[in-house]
């Protein structure tokens, strides 16, 4: 389980546009290829009379910077263990069904990567469709989460939990042009 953590606001500083999200992620941890999330992760006091058994707090923020020549949008996916908490720090099989929820979110930064890359360098383009584009993703976004929830039973089902393993993998790899260390 996850809560849905999209949000963000525009700002105009000097003559360069920004679009950054307005939360404090000081804490965070970046999604990556490599680094897996693991029980320490997860700081939050769990919540002992939620059905529950774990919650991933993840989400994405979005930056556009224009200089007037150049335009650039940075989406990044994270995961914050401030917010993230667990009652079994024991089962890898649910740190697995949470590691998905983490990994879904960077499916959909992808997605997002993608879809705004048709406006290419153009500042004016991605300014005037940026929240059209980022209000689209963060819908499939939460519907994606949701099915993903709804048809594991929270990862009680274990071969809809294995069919979703391999349906995100496969999407991610598809989508790996928009990955964030692609650009690095």
């Amino acid at each position: 389980m996850r809560p849905i953590l999209f949000s963000f606001i525009l700002l105009i500083a000097c003559s360069d546009a920004v679009l950054s999200q307005s939360r404090d992620c000081n804490d965070c941890i970046p999604w990556t290829e490599s680094r897996k999330l693991n029980w320490t992760d997860f700081k939050a006091d769990s919540k002992k009379l939620s059905p529950n058994a774990a919650v991933t707090d993840s989400g994405m923020s979005i930056q556009l910077k224009c200089d007037g020549k150049t335009s650039e949008a940075v989406v990044k996916c994270y995961f914050t263990p401030s917010k993230s908490w667990t009652k079994d720090k024991e089962s890898s099989y649910l740190l697995r069904h949470e590691q998905l929820h983490f990994d879904i979110t960077e499916l959909f930064a992808r997605k997002l990567r993608k879809q705004l890359a048709v406006f290419g360098n153009d500042c004016n383009k991605l300014s005037k469709h940026i929240q059209e584009y980022y209000d689209r993703n963060y819908k499939e976004f939460v519907a994606y989460q949701d099915a993903y929830d709804l048809e594991t039973e929270h990862s009680i089902n274990k071969e809809k939990q294995a069919y979703w393993e391999a349906k995100v993998e496969r999407e991610l790899e598809e989508l790996r042009p928009y990955s964030s260390f692609a650009n690095n």
